[in-house]
């Protein structure tokens, strides 16, 4: 029995070491990630983990929260405190996970047995160990590193995500607080309007349909202006979400006025090739195709021998004992493995197709967007040089005409409610500039992503903002 078991010892040892000392790492490939978002945007991520840095970076979101919030500042806390964010990193640890599963040999089976008879009952010892999974154990590691080396690709793409949906919605918070102010600057002069009417009106001097009208004016701003106030109150909460926030966190400020489009332009050269050597998803797709490569390998290796166990034994028959070598063998008869081979082709060819139509994709979005951000940049400031003095001049002058009595209450009405849906429809355009070259710059730091949604056409409430001209 002694011999035996130090047999079986050793063949367990044997297992052991050519297994290695395998453990699953804390960091599971975050400080690539780490690198890799720093490299194209700038900003830095963090794992939370329970470690004593959870408590600095806790800080450092406190800290930005309590000035006013920049863009850039509020990308950044959305990629240190969204906890979706977190979960998605948790992805590197079950790759990490996967991986090290991989360097593993499979467990030897023990087996143990008494015949009964009419001699004494005789005992009966075996270990059998998976020799082929010893032989394939280097293809299922590469394998699982291309899946590894995807994961962190994904993840990395998730950060980058984050960053640009929250920049989106700054530039959109940012929209709807400028608007606020501008229709209670809107409001407060109509409402001194509307006063001066019933002054006027109480003299005398206006008919009730003049007064009614600047009433009229009045009211529909007031309606406008709550509606405006409803959507920066949905977009400051979405903007919380996004930067996971609660409580008193979500009290922040930011500038009620988004930046002018600046005189530095992008670097529009070479925008597609860019784009394709930047993108993430390319790059998580080659590691796709690498794997599924590296899995048709071992399909056709497992093919024809998918099994093949080897092992020891030990007997002892009338007090002899006897030990030696074992090996199972399954004979490829019915299953060939021909069906796994088709499969894994097929999912081959899949792939390959979805990585050239992905980079057709990206081609298609980077000329798209920067056409868009072209069309966006020009209306900017073609409402601000042109369309704005124009209807600021034409409400001025309508106003000369009107107290000379040359022009009726309703072309001074008209005038002035097209000036207001000017200043609106400048307001709104500038936002489009912001969210299409958020957009592009995106696709350029290697995403093809939904923010959110992207730049909307013009649209109109109610009120003075359905009298607005032009537009899209």
């Amino acid at each position: 029995m002694t011999g035996t078991l130090k047999t079986l010892c050793s063949f367990g040892v044997l297992a052991a070491v050519l297994s290695g000392c395998a453990s699953v790492p804390k960091d599971a490939g975050f400080d690539d990630v780490h690198n890799l978002v720093a490299e194209r945007t700038g900003q830095r991520v963090h794992w939370l983990q329970g470690g004593p840095e959870d408590e600095t970076v806790a800080d450092t979101v406190r800290v930005m929260l309590k000035q006013e919030l920049t863009v850039d500042q509020a990308v950044q806390i959305a990629l240190l405190n969204n906890r979706r964010l977190q979960a998605t990193y948790e992805n590197l640890g079950l790759a990490q996970a996967n991986l090290v599963q991989a360097g593993l040999l499979r467990n030897p089976v023990f087996n143990a047995g008494i015949l009964f008879g009419p001699t004494p009952a005789d005992l009966v010892f075996g270990v059998v160990q998976d020799f082929l999974s010893i032989l394939y154990q280097p293809l299922r590691r590469s394998v699982a590193e291309a899946e590894f080396e995807a994961a962190k690709l994904k993840v990395a793409g998730a950060v980058l995500d984050m960053a640009g949906q929250t920049r989106a919605a700054f530039y959109r918070a940012q929209a709807q607080e400028q608007t606020v102010e501008f229709l209670r600057q809107v409001v407060e002069s109509t409402g001194a309007a509307y006063d001066a009417a019933k002054r006027l009106h109480d003299a005398g001097n206006i008919t009730d349909l003049t007064l009614a009208n600047e009433r009229a004016l009045y009211e529909e701003t007031r309606l406008t202006l709550a509606e405006a106030e409803l959507e920066l109150a949905q977009g400051r909460e979405r903007l919380n979400v996004l930067m996971g926030l609660w409580g008193t966190d979500t009290q922040w400020k930011i500038n009620p006025r988004m930046p002018e489009i600046p005189n530095d332009t992008l670097d529009l050269n070479r925008l597609e090739t860019r784009a394709i050597g930047a993108s993430l998803d390319l790059a998580a797709a080659r590691k796709r195709i690498e794997s599924i490569a590296r899995v048709l390998g071992l399909t056709n290796a497992t093919a024809l021998i998918p099994e093949f166990e080897v092992g020891a034994a030990f007997d002892r028959d009338d007090g002899v004992r006897k030990y030696g070598p074992t090996a199972t063998l399954q004979i490829p008869i019915f299953d060939r493995g021909q069906a796994r081979q088709a499969a894994a082709q097929s999912e081959l060819r899949r792939a390959q197709q979805a990585y050239i139509a992905l980079a057709i994709e990206i081609r298609s979005a980077v000329r798209a967007t920067r056409q868009a951000m072209e069309v966006s940049y020009a209306r900017a400031l073609h409402v601000k040089n042109v369309i704005l003095p124009i209807r600021t001049k034409i409400v001025d002058d309508t106003l000369l005409q009107y107290n000379a009595m040359q022009a009726g209450i309703f072309q001074l009405l008209l005038a002035q409610q097209q000036q207001i849906a000017a200043g609106r429809q400048y307001i709104e355009t500038l936002r489009d500039y912001w969210l299409t070259r958020t957009q592009l710059e995106l696709i350029l730091s290697g995403r093809l992503a939904d923010m959110g949604s992207s730049a909307q056409p013009i649209t109109t409430t109610s009120g003075v903002s359905n009298m607005q001209t032009g537009g899209h």
